[in-house]
């Protein structure tokens, strides 16, 4: 992916980085204390039915999530991680939409699917990733409390 990833099509890769499967919950707290303290953390809206999904996009990273990232950087030359949290499945995410830029999504700890509008889901386990081209209308579903890391270029 990392020279062709301007392509315009989502793919799929199952299993294929390891350390991304290895990031520590003691370091994604670390994570979200310093984007709390910093004041640099999102949260997903709701419709006041289920808890909100945090993004995480400061720089700060700590050991394994930082081991993760350069994993991911030496393979596909990404330059920008933000970082999902969920603490329960069915939490709120943005809901079906579409990226500005190409994203590669790794799913870290938990389970996610993205739904597609032509129909396609796939299901992602940690050290699965996929690839969405800007553009390309996708509606995530949480499955488990998770930590999914969205690079980009």
């Amino acid at each position: 992916m990392s020279d062709n990833h301007n392509r315009k099509t989502v793919k799929y890769t199952p299993n294929k980085f390891q350390l991304c499967k290895k990031i520590a919950w003691d370091d994604v707290i670390l994570k979200l204390s310093n984007e709390i303290e910093k004041k640099s953390f999102g949260m997903t809206s709701t419709d006041g039915n289920k808890f909100p999904a945090f993004v995480l996009p400061n720089d700060f990273y700590p050991e394994s999530i930082w081991n993760a990232f350069d994993e991911v950087k030496e393979k596909e030359n990404v330059k920008i991680l933000h970082i999902y949290l969920s603490f329960s499945k069915d939490c709120g995410t943005f809901g079906r939409h579409k990226d500005s830029k190409d994203v590669l999504i790794v799913q870290s700890i938990g389970e996610v699917s993205y739904r597609f509008d032509d129909g396609t889901i796939h299901t992602l386990i940690p050290g699965d990733c996929i690839y969405i081209p800007k553009g390309v209308y996708h509606d995530p579903i949480i499955k488990t409390p998770r930590v999914t890391l969205s690079f980009s270029w």
